[in-house]
């Protein structure tokens, strides 16, 4: 009798012990999104974590992620659906190599290659993201008045339609986004618009 009232008990512990590791597993994808190193509030981790790949073992996740992309034929910005793979958390540098990618070969990528994100940070309280580019963004972009304004829209769509922000402040090496075209003053956001956007199938 006292084994089988041991062995009930012993598996109630071992189901009790798997439902709590599988709600412990959908705690840490939610904070995997919303904390994610390379846009954490504290600014030293913003930096140190958006390109960090110098660790030998390598954490490497999966998320969805809507990427937007500037479609000169039709003047429309355009967007895919896609899984995303994110490396020790840096989830910025995940989105850019996403953008660096050209969805098909009618469509050019949003971001040159050329191009680095030397940091990015999430504020809340603002509803902004603040993303700081390398100084060669507007002379690596090459990119006429149109072409431009479009293509940072598509930019600042792709990472405030994950995070969930409305505002998006470009820098290029910390100092506003500036071109022959657009210049923006110190803490000038540009705005998310989703709205006109098209699935590219």
């Amino acid at each position: 009798m006292n084994k089988k009232f041991t062995a009930i008990i012993i598996s109630l512990l071992i189901g009790f012990s798997m439902i709590s590791c599988q709600n412990g597993d959908k705690d840490n994808n939610i904070s995997e999104k919303n904390n994610t190193g390379s846009f954490s509030n504290n600014n030293d981790d913003s930096k140190n974590n958006i390109n960090n790949s110098n660790n030998e073992s390598s954490e490497i996740v999966s998320d969805d992620a809507r990427i937007y992309y500037y479609d000169v034929v039709i003047d429309k910005i355009v967007y895919i659906n896609k899984t995303i793979e994110i490396k020790d958390k840096a989830t910025a540098t995940a989105l850019i190599n996403e953008l660096k990618k050209s969805p098909n070969s009618d469509i050019s990528p949003a971001i040159s290659n050329d191009i680095s994100l030397i940091s990015a940070k999430v504020n809340d309280e603002n509803d902004t993201i603040t993303l700081n580019f390398s100084s060669n963004f507007v002379e690596a972009q090459n990119l006429g008045s149109g072409a431009e304004t479009n293509t940072l829209k598509a930019i600042c769509n792709t990472f405030g339609d994950y995070f969930n922000v409305s505002n998006v402040i470009i820098n290029l090496d910390d100092k506003p986004y500036t071109s022959g075209h657009i210049l923006m003053k110190d803490g000038d956001s540009f705005k998310v618009d989703t709205n006109n956007s098209i699935e590219l199938k």
